[in-house]
């Protein structure tokens, strides 16, 4: 472990308010997400002048510190100080702060996010590696009937048909509950036995009553309930004999969340993903363009507040289904180039040599990895000025890309070198509608930045 990398963890902690305050802490790409016992002591300007943050955000539930590309080794160092302390409060967070509508719904996003964040590697791997196979088939250099193709493509869909199991795995790990049995649940509904009754279109009952019979692969809220009711009666187990018995201490949970899942939680859950899809698809069919401009005008926002996972289900549950993404992917593509055109503005523009420096590392996070958030932060936010630009460009793109029905068929992080997943696989022109878009996005917002210009002083002070 870098030296660096264990001071300015040790300086984060003390920031937020020392190991005491922290009940526990994740990550998602570009962000330490903690939960803590008092949101009030943070310092917030001490834990900002650590030279590897960005940004610190505090929500009811939550202080998300913005790190950047270097996420990864941080949140290791900070896991490597805390130890194991934060496991031993983590359970005071059920009785913390005013539960409240409003706290409630941080709660839901947070658990989507948490849940969401660990599997995204897998979506980013899955999306690229299907893109590339795209790109061999159109080119001719692999046939769509041969085996080596179908063998292929069924590698770049396992992320997607075995999803429940990853969810499972994230979501145990969020709601501190046993992961091997959260795997379990999740395997009943991705079994042969349940998938052979599914697609025999008869009906299923269990003890008496009927099983909701659908095809749960690809699906993302079935397990996160499940898995959070799970935490509860694993809660309710531990008051038991059972506790005594070892191993035994999770079959009562077993034997309770088997019934649950097949008849409660997986088919609310369903539902719930079902009613959103058809009301995105809703829109999508009656007001597309209105849906798609709202979408990427507002995704500054969700991006700033770290609210834009919670669309995820939606936009996996239309790459399922549909096989692409006339939303979500699309708004990021607009908010991505409207970054990638505020850092090379910061880049050719500025005469201090740390800031171009800064933009410069920005603006490649944005073109090779699809990582705004060092550029969000860092300059869009900091310098105010390239905000307004930054909100018009991204109303451009979603004006452009709604005219042009433009669709993201591979979820993979928006850049220049994942373009790729705009190309249609049944062909047409969705491909070059996205990059026209792309071109009047980023020259729109350069022109914007260029000539508002900014003042280099606020940069010069951080340094000082």
């Amino acid at each position: 472990m870098s030296k660096n990398y264990e001071e300015y963890a040790k300086e984060i902690i003390i920031g937020v308010g020392g190991k005491k305050n922290i009940i526990d802490v994740k990550h998602c790409f570009t962000r330490l997400r903690f939960k803590l016992k008092d949101n009030s002591i943070v310092d917030v300007a001490k834990v900002e002048n650590v030279d590897i943050v960005v940004k610190v955000m505090k929500t009811i539930a939550e202080l998300q510190v913005v790190i950047g590309n270097e996420i990864d080794d941080i949140y290791k160092a900070v896991k490597e100080e805390l130890g194991d302390t934060e496991d031993d409060i983590v359970s005071e967070y059920s009785e913390m702060g005013k539960k409240n509508l409003k706290w409630i719904a941080q709660q839901i996003l947070n658990a989507i996010s948490s849940t969401v964040s660990p599997i995204l590697v897998g979506l980013v791997v899955a999306g690229l590696f299907k893109a590339v196979l795209v790109l061999l088939s159109l080119g001719g250099i692999l046939s769509n009937d041969s085996q080596t193709y179908e063998l292929l493509n069924m590698a770049g869909d396992s992320f997607f048909h075995f999803m429940p199991l990853l969810v499972a795995y994230s979501a145990s790990k969020y709601f501190g509950c046993n992961t091997v049995v959260s795997l379990m649940l999740a395997g009943i509904l991705l079994h042969p036995t349940f998938s052979s009754l599914q697609s025999s279109g008869e009906a299923v009952s269990l003890f008496g009553l009927p099983v909701h019979m659908i095809d749960y692969s690809a699906s993302l809220i079935p397990m996160l309930i499940t898995v959070w009711i799970q935490s509860y009666v694993e809660k309710l187990s531990d008051k038991t004999f059972f506790k005594k018995l070892g191993l035994l201490v999770q079959f009562p949970v077993f034997l309770i969340m088997v019934p649950l899942t097949l008849l409660v939680t997986g088919p609310i859950g369903s539902i719930i993903g079902e009613i959103i899809a058809n009301g995105m698809l809703t829109i999508y069919g009656k007001y597309a363009l209105l849906g798609i401009v709202a979408i990427c005008l507002l995704m500054p926002l969700f991006i700033w507040t770290g609210s834009h996972w919670v669309f995820m289900p939606v936009a996996i549950s239309n790459v399922s289904t549909l096989g692409f993404d006339p939303f979500l992917w699309v708004g990021f593509a607009a908010w991505n180039f409207t970054q990638l055109a505020v850092s090379m503005v910061y880049f050719l523009k500025s005469k201090n040599k740390k800031l171009k420096t800064y933009a410069a590392s920005a603006a490649f996070s944005i073109a090779t990895a699809g990582i705004s958030e060092p550029c969000a932060y860092g300059l869009t936010l900091k310098f105010k000025k390239p905000i307004i630009p930054s909100f018009i460009g991204c109303g451009i793109g979603g004006l452009i890309f709604g005219l042009l029905n433009v669709k993201v068929f591979q979820l993979i992080n928006v850049s220049i070198i994942s373009l790729p997943q705009f190309i249609d696989p049944n062909g047409g022109n969705n491909f070059l509608f996205a990059l026209i878009g792309i071109v009047c996005v980023f020259v729109s917002t350069f022109l914007m930045v260029w000539f508002w210009g900014f003042d280099e002083s606020e940069f010069e002070k951080d340094l000082e």
